[in-house]
């Protein structure tokens, strides 16, 4: 039993490692080559990672070549995703692993609903 029980506690050590030293930086530009897929570019911005976070300043973001907003700032962690921006307002997320679930709070500023309230305020659920 005692040798199960180490084994278990060494593959937790060796996953919670993994996580906390893998290179962010490589995941984000991963996800940005996703991104570019459907003709959407992240630029301009400053990445800053740390050991549980990583955070992106002063980003601008195209679509379709348009600029569509700069975002202040954004900060991704294990536990979700927090977005500042004072043109779009602001994001949260929460990952539930567990239960399979990510719920997104959406607080947009009075420009953000003026703007695009036909667009995408349409697939939000209040």
């Amino acid at each position: 039993m005692t040798k199960l029980i180490k084994i278990l506690f060494y593959c937790i050590l060796f996953i919670f490692l993994c996580l906390v030293f893998i290179p962010k930086e490589n995941i984000y530009f991963l996800g940005e080559k996703q991104l570019k897929k459907y003709n959407i570019i992240i630029s301009d911005e400053k990445i800053k990672s740390s050991l549980f976070k990583f955070e992106i300043n002063q980003a601008n973001v195209y679509i379709n070549k348009i600029n569509i907003a700069k975002v202040d700032k954004i900060i991704i962690s294990f536990s979700g995703i927090k977005l500042f921006s004072k043109e779009i307002g602001q994001l949260s997320s929460k990952i539930n692993i567990k239960n399979k679930s990510i719920v997104i709070n959406f607080k947009p500023t009075y420009i953000f609903i003026q703007k695009y309230r036909k667009i995408i305020l349409k697939y939000f659920k209040k």
